[in-house]
């Protein structure tokens, strides 16, 4: 479940980072092997256990679990963000709708993924915050 909510994470971060300013997005594995992908006509798509990615290119898939973090990268090939959870998920958390509304304070982000219902959110704690998204 844990993978889960770090990948929507990861998701909507990528979305939110305006890929456009970026050439390509880079995706790490458990093996550190890097797979970077040009962002022009990119798709992405969650199934089940695998992300499938296509591009101008052609079409890549990943497995969910294998992944460590992607982060976009410059035509210089300078790393521009990681787009890994920057949420500790055994501290306590705030929950935001979008629209900013206060959802509940929860110890954990794994106990407050076992309370939300589908949707997206903006967690904080302390001075960090990211948006997720439970499908």
């Amino acid at each position: 479940m844990r993978k889960i909510l770090v990948f929507a994470a990861m998701l909507v971060c990528a979305v939110m980072a305006q890929a456009a300013d970026y050439s390509y997005l880079v995706f790490v594995n458990q093996s550190n092997d890097t797979t970077a992908l040009s962002v022009s006509d990119m798709t992405l798509k969650v199934n089940e256990n695998s992300l499938t990615v296509t591009n101008a290119e052609g079409t890549v898939n990943f497995t969910l679990t294998d992944l460590q973090f992607m982060q976009f990268m410059t035509e210089e090939g300078q790393m521009a963000q990681r787009l890994d959870n920057i949420l500790d998920a055994n501290e306590p958390i705030d929950v935001y709708s979008i629209l900013g509304v206060k959802v509940g304070h929860y110890n954990s982000l794994l106990e407050a993924a076992g309370v939300l219902g589908k949707g997206s959110y903006v967690i904080t704690n302390g001075k960090n915050s990211q948006t997720i998204v439970l499908q």
